[in-house]
């Protein structure tokens, strides 16, 4: 199993990291993507999971990051991409959730990480929040010349986001979001969606999925949302395991495929 977006440098992880490793490694989670969402933090967090074979990481800004004097250059996050551990360029994208003060520097930044990631050809791990409408118009006219490789992390849009995707052949990635009581609408929304272009993740230490809702969250926890998609959508949960580690590799082509994470 995989976990494909978490953020290990957080607080209330990286204290316990070692233990949290080890947990992962006991529930064969066999790779990991930690997330880096500003780059003031990205030494640091590069340091804390460097010595773990099979624990990769992303460059980027994240939206609710972005001011008017940070905004990243194309050229800057290409020179990270260049690191063998970043594989993946985000997480980027438009959160109009608080406000929209600050939309024309989202907009900006977002369209940097396209370009880098148009250029690096690395895939762009995408964010969103009320803004399916600014997202949708801002790739469509970078679809017009580019081939474009995205996920939309933790989905949990609306129908037309999801056609949206599944017409331009981007994946999307499921949290413990999906286990939620509350969650039939989602479970509805992707019932119909193709496999093979899924991923699943974790977002810990947030959104811990059932039966630790509630707690903080952790890679290890991964395997709920595995073994309740597997039921989902009928399938056995080792052939479910083997279609989305595959999307994993294929999206993110830098990741070399160990059998275990390890020092």
């Amino acid at each position: 199993m995989i976990d494909s977006h978490c953020h290990l440098n957080f607080k209330n992880i990286s204290d316990n990291l070692d233990e949290i490793i080890d947990n992962a490694i006991k529930n064969n989670i066999k790779s990991i993507l930690s997330i880096n969402t500003n780059p003031k933090d990205f030494e640091s967090h590069f340091n804390l999971i460097n010595k773990y074979k099979s624990i990769y990481i992303s460059y980027g800004l994240h939206p609710l990051e972005v001011k008017s004097d940070n905004i990243l250059s194309t050229d800057s996050i290409n020179s990270f991409c260049k690191n063998d551990k970043v594989i993946g360029i985000g997480e980027t994208g438009i959160d109009l959730y608080y406000s929209k003060d600050n939309i024309r520097y989202q907009y900006k930044s977002f369209e940097n990480h396209i370009e880098s990631s148009i250029q690096s050809k690395i895939p762009l791990i995408i964010h969103q929040r009320n803004s399916e409408n600014e997202i949708i118009d801002i790739l469509k006219n970078y679809q017009k010349e580019n081939e474009l490789s995205i996920v939309f992390h933790c989905f949990s849009g609306s129908q037309n986001l999801l056609y949206f995707c599944r017409e331009n052949n981007y994946y999307i990635s499921i949290s413990g979001i999906i286990t939620f009581k509350n969650a039939n609408k989602l479970r509805e929304t992707i019932k119909n969606f193709p496999i093979n272009k899924m991923l699943l993740e974790t977002d810990s230490p947030f959104l811990s999925p059932e039966p630790h809702r509630g707690k903080t969250n952790q890679p290890s926890y991964v395997k709920y949302i595995y073994k309740y998609l597997s039921e989902f959508y009928n399938i056995s949960l080792e052939k479910f395991i083997d279609i989305t580690e595959e999307n994993f590799y294929k999206l993110f082509s830098k990741a070399y495929r160990y059998n275990k994470i390890s020092k």
